[in-house]
């Protein structure tokens, strides 16, 4: 099963459903899901951080999601940090392509989705493919 990290921008798109949804889905039925608990953390947080955006119907539904990730994900502590995003908030979800050797991490950032494949492979992460939801529906899996 193809190894995957998902970035919290796709959780929350996948509230709205769409291709994002999909996309989240066919991550969670097809492959192996990795967190961090420095993610794990960011993600607890998004519901109250949402709270004045979002419903309540939405933010249960959000709790919800969040939720079903955690019980589909296995858990690893990150090793060796990696810098390479303009965000720094990003770098969490890199390192933890890193020690988990993901083939996939999937987000909707353009600061993680314009990272040069190069500076990915001079940091170990030969085979990560940085990827977007829409794309990532397209592969077959």
């Amino acid at each position: 099963m193809p190894k995957v990290v998902i970035d919290a921008n796709v959780v929350v798109s996948a509230l709205f459903g769409g291709i994002p949804r999909k996309a989240f889905l066919k991550a969670l039925r097809t492959c192996d899901i990795y967190i961090s608990p420095e993610i794990k953390l960011e993600l607890s947080g998004l519901p109250n951080e949402l709270e004045g955006k979002l419903d309540r119907s939405r933010a249960r539904r959000l709790r919800s999601i969040i939720l079903n990730l955690f019980s589909s994900a296995k858990e690893v502590a990150a090793g060796r940090k990696i810098e390479l995003s303009r965000d720094k908030k990003d770098n969490a979800y890199l390192t933890l392509c890193l020690r988990t050797k993901a083939d996939f991490l999937l987000t909707g950032d353009k600061d993680l989705l314009e990272i040069p494949k190069e500076k990915l492979r001079a940091s170990g992460l030969n085979k990560l493919r940085i990827i977007s939801p829409a794309l990532f529906l397209s592969e077959k899996i």
